[in-house]
């Protein structure tokens, strides 16, 4: 959602696809591919298929359930069933580090739901089973399923696992990561929220059949992000489908610059109405924003901690700083909570680099004692929903989300310009220290749908969306976190249906740690899942 950019030699965050991954022509694929299958896999010209490192370096376990293995192997759609070891997650309610059984799967999907003539894709899909009797959690994974190169042996779980001691099915969404309808070129004809909800409903109604979990068991569908917005997406397609729908931190934004996120964190609101806090760090935009010395003291510091950036004009580098003043606060308020940040923060007079490390710091740095296991499972969020996927570090407008060269792996950028949309940069605070040009260069610093190839709805499908979700009557719960921007882009009141409540968490910040929420409202939620017919051990 965020882009948050820290250029080579200050912890630079891309993916590790080249720039070979590129596909400017927008030809035909040229080199195909198939899997033992016979599925093909389209690959662009001048575009490469990178390793599946799941396949190749995350061996098969011989500790499973062969009826768990025999029964996803009897479903029609299902393919290269692989039972492995999830050696990654840290149980935050034990304080302890987990392994777990996972079952891995490929699901045979329709390229188009609304014309399987045209052929299927595979999407990733994997399941871990704490008994069949327990609820399961329908983790609507809004990207691709995490880990560098698919290494799915590292990767997390949603927090509602184990608070309920749930099962867990993670669905990998459609254009991300391995699940490719169109293979791997830059084509997006069914990049769309109805066409994935309609993947979640196939999967889920075989799993549901295949008698893994018992037909009486709960099923609850949960994400953070625009995972909540998936969970949220596929309610208002299958409002019956799950006994629970929780989307935690989801925004729903109509434009393609909605400014209630930026704004959100710019109100004392999301400082607990702390005036101190607020002035402080509005004090810090002040000073530097307004003092041009500083910020050319800060662009030479910069470019001799980056030396990817000394054929970069200063002007160039000093707007790139300006934006990122402003992403990285929006990164900060997103994963950090105020109290970590606080002593970084600058003040009229502090030397160069006080002010350059508050610019620079973001969702994934580390701060000072700052506990090891929390660092991780913020970088896992930060990971998984911010990181960019543009390689060009010659640029100095990196931060600016507009990018010319389109990578493969920025599926989310492309559905924000085709049906999502996203947040502008709100300048209150300094409107009157910027010029002009730098007011154009911070609002002209958004997605671009022509840069993808497609267009834009103005908005359509989120407010159908709000219009069907105001009529539904499935069980959400929509959790919203006090520091965190996207609480901006919150769903509007008056856009809920009967049987829908918000709950905001007073620590919250970008993630859903229940563990670390107030008795009352880690009640809030529990509690109305045990009034659905959940059971908790």
């Amino acid at each position: 959602m965020l882009i948050t950019i820290l250029y080579c030699g200050l912890g630079l965050m891309l993916t590790s696809c080249s720039d070979s991954d590129d596909n400017d022509n927008g030809k035909e694929t040229v080199d195909p591919t198939t899997d033992e299958d016979g599925y093909k896999i389209e690959v662009g010209e001048g575009m490469t298929m990178p390793e599946n490192q799941f396949k190749t370096k995350v061996p098969a376990t011989t500790d499973f359930d062969q009826a768990i293995v025999d029964a996803l192997k009897a479903i029609d759609n299902v393919t290269d069933v692989k039972p492995f070891k999830i050696t990654g997650i840290y149980d935050y309610f034990k304080k302890e580090n987990i392994t777990k059984t996972a079952y891995y799967f490929n699901f045979k999907q329709p390229i188009d739901h609304n014309n399987p003539s045209k052929g299927w894709y595979k999407q990733q899909c994997m399941l871990t089973v704490a008994g069949k009797d327990r609820p399961t959690v329908l983790h609507t994974e809004g990207y691709a399923l995490e880990g560098d190169n698919n290494r799915l042996d590292i990767i997390g779980e949603p927090a509602l696992v184990p608070a309920l001691n749930a099962n867990c099915l993670q669905v990998e969404y459609r254009y991300h990561g391995w699940s490719l309808p169109e293979g791997y070129t830059n084509k997006w004809n069914y990049l769309t929220a109805k066409q994935h909800s309609d993947d979640l409903h196939a999967i889920v109604t075989a799993i549901k059949k295949s008698g893994i979990i018992s037909q009486s068991s709960k099923w609850v569908s949960t994400g953070v992000s625009k995972n909540g917005m998936t969970t949220a997406h596929y309610a208002y397609y299958y409002p019956n489908e799950m006994d629970a729908y929780v989307p935690f931190c989801a925004p729903f934004l109509n434009s393609l610059n909605d400014d209630r996120p930026f704004k959100h964190i710019l109100d004392k609101k999301a400082f607990n109405d702390n005036e101190e806090r607020y002035e402080k760090v509005k004090a810090a935009f002040r000073a530097y924003v307004g003092n041009r010395n500083l910020q050319a003291e800060c662009v030479k510091l910069y470019k001799q901690q980056a030396p990817s950036m000394a054929a970069s004009s200063d002007e160039d580098v000093r707007k790139n700083l300006l934006a990122n003043l402003f992403d990285n606060y929006f990164g900060k308020m997103s994963y950090v909570t105020y109290e970590r940040w606080e002593p970084m923060i600058p003040q009229a007079g502090d030397d160069a680099k006080k002010f350059l490390d508050f610019i620079l710091a973001n969702g994934e740095t580390k701060y000072n004692g700052e506990d090891q296991f929390d660092y991780d499972r913020r970088k896992y969020y930060y990971t998984d929903f911010e990181s960019s996927s543009y390689s060009d570090e010659s640029s100095a407008s990196l931060v600016r989300r507009g990018a010319d060269a389109v990578k493969r792996k920025v599926a989310y950028f492309v559905q924000v310009c085709i049906e999502l949309g996203t947040y502008g940069f709100v300048t209150t605070w300094v409107d009157d220290l910027l010029t002009p040009e730098e007011k154009k260069y911070l609002q002209d610093s958004g997605h671009n749908p022509s840069a993808y190839g497609v267009t834009y709805d103005n908005g359509k499908f989120i407010n159908e969306f709000f219009e069907g979700m105001k009529k539904s009557d499935c069980h959400m719960k929509f959790v919203y976190g006090m520091q965190d921007p996207w609480t901006g882009g919150q769903i509007p009141d008056d856009k809920m249906g009967p049987n829908s409540s918000k709950l905001f968490i007073s620590y919250g910040k970008h993630d859903d740690a229940i563990d670390k929420w107030n008795a009352s409202e880690r009640n809030d939620l529990l509690q109305w899942l045990a009034g659905l017919g959940f059971n908790f051990e």
